[in-house]
């Protein structure tokens, strides 16, 4: 199966995979091999975009988040946990929160990105304080590595303003916007007690 194609096919075709399709899915996401394999990333999407999250489907997918499976691949679970089925029980803030406070691990870049922005959507849509704390926090290491010219955390940096800004836009009807420097990204830092939840007093 080509897990690529039927993704695109269901983003912009609004398809339907078929029973078969959804057998041949789920055994090869059950399969060992799946763990290293970077077409497990369209597979997973596939997965929780046409299913339900019913816990044997979320316990297959939870599996894809362990330390030892391929950094690609952990992204899209953890994209399909909280994007696409928005779960946002204890367990699942706490899985969270221990994904952002590893966001300066390069080996784990497309997971805190995934992270990251799946934090933000939970942050506004649960109204969580730990998220919007640790976040906070996230945003303020990074901006100190930038000042250290960690050119990792540079990107990193640029990418966590931009969520914060686009969900905030989103709930107040104002413009969205990508960001595609520093530049763009330091007025959202600057002023980012805006973009979070107020602290409880």
């Amino acid at each position: 199966m080509d897990f690529s194609d039927i993704y695109q096919r269901i983003k912009f075709e609004e398809y339907n995979i078929s029973e078969d399709e959804r057998a041949q899915l789920t055994e090869y996401l059950r399969s060992a091999r799946s763990i290293s394999r970077t077409e497990s990333h369209a597979g997973l999407l596939v997965f929780c975009y046409s299913s339900e999250p019913t816990p044997e489907n979320v316990e297959l997918v939870r599996k894809f988040l362990a330390k030892h499976v391929e950094d690609y691949t952990r992204s899209a679970a953890v994209t399909g946990l909280y994007r696409v089925w928005k779960l946002g029980a204890t367990a699942d803030i706490d899985d969270l929160l221990s994904f952002l406070a590893l966001s300066l691990d390069e080996t784990r870049h497309d997971t805190s990105l995934a992270a990251i922005g799946c934090a933000f959507l939970l942050m506004h849509r649960l109204n969580d304080r730990r998220l919007s704390t640790a976040l906070m926090r996230l945003l303020e290491t990074l901006h100190d590595e930038v000042g250290r010219e960690n050119d990792f955390a540079v990107g990193l940096f640029r990418y966590a303003c931009w969520p914060a800004y686009d969900n905030w836009a989103l709930r107040n009807g104002q413009r969205r916007t990508h960001f595609d420097t520093i530049e763009d990204a330091l007025p959202v830092y600057w002023d980012r007690p805006k973009y979070l939840l107020e602290p409880i007093n």
